[in-house]
């Protein structure tokens, strides 16, 4: 059946997560969509050697140690449903290469450092004159322009810039106490990509016309926290981190339950969600006061609220307690460590884990597609791609290249399919 994206193709020169996982959901809708890997200097988010990697991504996918690139958890997290082939662009036949895959693509994407993609001559303007209708995306940190063009920065950065890591910490703490390890500018920049791409295809259909997209993660960001920027910008008032509280819901945040170490979250913020909590706690006499009925009756008594609350979900089971919560209609829910999520009925029941098989790694369970569409089903069609699995069919397949011409290219570091002891990460 065909896919809303199927006949177009997508040429990815991203790094990490915020641009990988966006082309991969493009992907995912139908798109071809083909990664091209830095060569013979290492993407960051494939060890070189053991040693570069944690105990978590071994542990998480034990496979063929002689090839550690191919085992990393945050690559595959972010890669499927693509064609993957290394080239290295800063050698002349590499960079030839590149220039024939941008030809014969609808859209092509870097997540370069602002000015990166300009020094390797591989800007839009040079680029239109081998593709005149291309749809091409920059998504920097910054944005392409600016006092801050240029800097280098991960998740961790945007992170502190837009102000997100103070906020998230709590009130008598700073930022040294924020956790970190998911940082949203990368979730967002994803879902961004992808909608920039889209509408500009659709641009192109009614007009012929391709265009170059600017697309700062830091900027995208900004737009997810709209209450704590309009609060200064409108009212005066500088946001403060609240940890688990919500200046308007009462009780809200997470509750001890039975089970050591074990926790249920629970927002009440309409007065009618108050009743149905008091009931399921089995309508306590401290409950019951008249002017706990209205969330600023609530807010005003916060700390003994909670403190009731919390007294009912220390005599509960964590599921005992959701599964009760949720059928009275008070919004709640288990606080999941990995393993009880990869377990949790409902996403099983939806199909939402599948399995991937794909060696080295060994057979293991991911989300898979996040869509899901009546008429046009969406699949994982390629599992994660291994370093340079797609060489021979994206470079002799699709542009034609003799197999003396590959041998040569391998031959000359041009393009591979490992690493060898050594190399450079990529770090751009």
């Amino acid at each position: 059946m065909p896919q809303p994206l199927e006949g177009y193709r997508v040429l990815d020169m991203t790094e990490v997560w915020a641009g990988p996982m966006g082309t991969t959901l493009l992907g995912d809708l139908g798109a071809e969509v083909i990664r091209v890997e830095s060569y013979p200097r290492a993407s960051m988010t494939r060890p070189v050697q053991l040693a570069t990697m944690n105990p978590a991504q071994r542990a998480a996918i034990p496979g063929d140690p002689d090839r550690p690139w191919d085992l990393s958890t945050t690559y595959h997290l972010a890669n499927r449903n693509k064609l993957g082939v290394t080239l290295n662009v800063m050698h002349p036949r590499g960079r030839l290469l590149l220039e024939r895959l941008v030809a014969v693509s609808d859209a092509f994407v870097i997540g370069y450092s602002a000015g990166t993609i300009d020094r390797m001559g591989l800007d839009y303007e040079s680029l239109r004159k081998v593709r005149e209708d291309l749809v091409m995306v920059s998504m920097p940190g910054w944005g392409e322009r600016g006092p801050y063009k240029g800097y280098a920065t991960l998740g961790s950065g945007l992170d502190a810039f837009t102000g997100h890591m103070y906020l998230r910490g709590y009130p008598d703490s700073d930022p040294t106490t924020t956790p970190v390890g998911v940082f949203h500018s990368d979730a967002t920049g994803a879902l961004l990509l992808a909608f920039a791409i889209m509408t500009a295809l659709h641009y192109r259909e009614r007009t012929g016309k391709g265009q170059y997209i600017d697309l700062s993660q830091a900027e995208v960001l900004l737009t997810h926290l709209p209450r704590p920027v309009l609060e200064w910008s409108m009212n005066g008032r500088v946001a403060q981190p609240l940890g688990n509280s919500d200046p308007t819901a009462c009780p809200h945040g997470v509750f001890p339950c039975r089970e050591e170490g074990s926790w249920i979250a629970i927002a009440v913020r309409a007065d009618d969600q108050w009743p149905a909590l008091v009931k399921a706690m089995g309508e306590p006499e401290w409950a019951r006061q008249p002017e706990l009925r209205n969330l600023l009756g609530r807010l005003e008594q916060r700390d003994a609220v909670e403190r009731g609350v919390a007294e009912w979900t220390r005599s509960r089971g964590q599921d005992e307690a959701a599964a009760w919560l949720r059928a009275a209609g008070v919004p709640a829910g288990p606080v999941y460590d990995i393993p009880s999520l990869l377990q949790d009925p409902h996403l099983r029941e939806r199909g939402f884990w599948i399995t991937a098989d794909h060696p080295p790694a060994n057979p293991y369970e991911r989300a898979g597609v996040l869509w899901r569409m009546s008429e046009t089903p969406s699949e994982v069609r390629l599992a994660t791609n291994n370093l340079g699995e797609h060489n021979r069919e994206v470079f002799s397949g699709l542009l034609g290249l003799p197999e003396e011409d590959l041998a040569a290219l391998e031959a000359e570091g041009v393009i591979g399919e490992r690493y060898y002891p050594g190399a450079e990460i990529d770090t751009d």
